[in-house]
């Protein structure tokens, strides 16, 4: 099993539906969010607000699962969410768990 981290890159005004989305997928066991900021030269998406400042606030989501599942999820948010301001990364991982289930081999 190839074991990767998801990250998915949104604008704001998307959270909650995303958010909602996500929760919905049965193949996403959990997942993190934090608010960043994007830096970037597209300005097509900007506002003017961060074309003055040089930075976009964005959402950032995070999961780690298998890579076929991940490229599943993918598929289908680009179903759920054609055409819309969304960035993602698939990543390779090492190992990941909680420690909570954790036993000493």
């Amino acid at each position: 099993m190839n074991l990767c981290m998801l990250t998915i890159i949104i604008p704001t005004a998307l959270e909650d539906v995303v958010i909602d989305w996500m929760l919905e997928q049965s193949d996403i066991m959990g997942f993190n969010s934090s608010s960043i900021y994007g830096h970037g030269s597209d300005e097509t998406n900007m506002s003017i607000a961060e074309l003055v400042t040089g930075k976009s606030k964005r959402v950032m989501f995070q999961t780690h699962v298998p890579e076929n599942i991940a490229k599943n999820i993918l598929t289908r948010l680009k179903k759920t969410f054609a055409s819309r301001d969304i960035h993602y990364m698939i990543r390779p991982l090492i190992d990941a768990g909680n420690l909570m289930s954790y036993e000493d081999e």
